[in-house]
């Protein structure tokens, strides 16, 4: 089986999610256009070696200039138990700052296991479809 990289299948699923609920799609560079809002997509193997070992996933270098919604998908190794999680801008600027290279700009989102605020944050936003206006 060819090798599947992470984000194309969350935005191959999410493009699934998003005509299956009747929104009207056009792909522009690397997001999505839907009723003239842009999507972004991030995708999270939720069984890879770093998630197994920090027992947390997470999406990361977030710029919430870029886009209006974002979607951040989960799933396991075998591309099953797939997940969504649904965030409007405003939610993404209170995301925690990256700490790393240099780009304050950009944010970071990490679920951990016993992390209540993080779980709290990311449970609330899980199948949100009707953010999407």
């Amino acid at each position: 089986m060819p090798k599947i990289n992470t984000n194309s299948f969350a935005k191959k699923t999410t493009l699934n999610e998003l005509k299956k609920r009747g929104f009207d799609i056009k792909k522009i560079s690397r997001d999505f256009l839907v009723n003239q809002k842009i999507i972004n997509v991030r995708g999270c193997n939720s069984d890879n070696r770093w998630a197994r070992k920090d027992r947390a996933i997470g999406w990361n270098r977030i710029n919430p200039e870029k886009f209006d919604y974002l979607v951040c998908v989960s799933f396991n190794s075998n591309f099953k138990n797939v997940r969504y999680f649904i965030f409007s801008k405003e939610e993404t600027e209170k995301f925690p700052n990256v700490i790393w290279k240099n780009t304050p700009e950009l944010k970071d989102l990490t679920l951990k296991q016993n992390d209540e605020e993080s779980n709290r944050i990311i449970e609330s936003s899980k199948d949100r479809w009707d953010k999407i206006i």
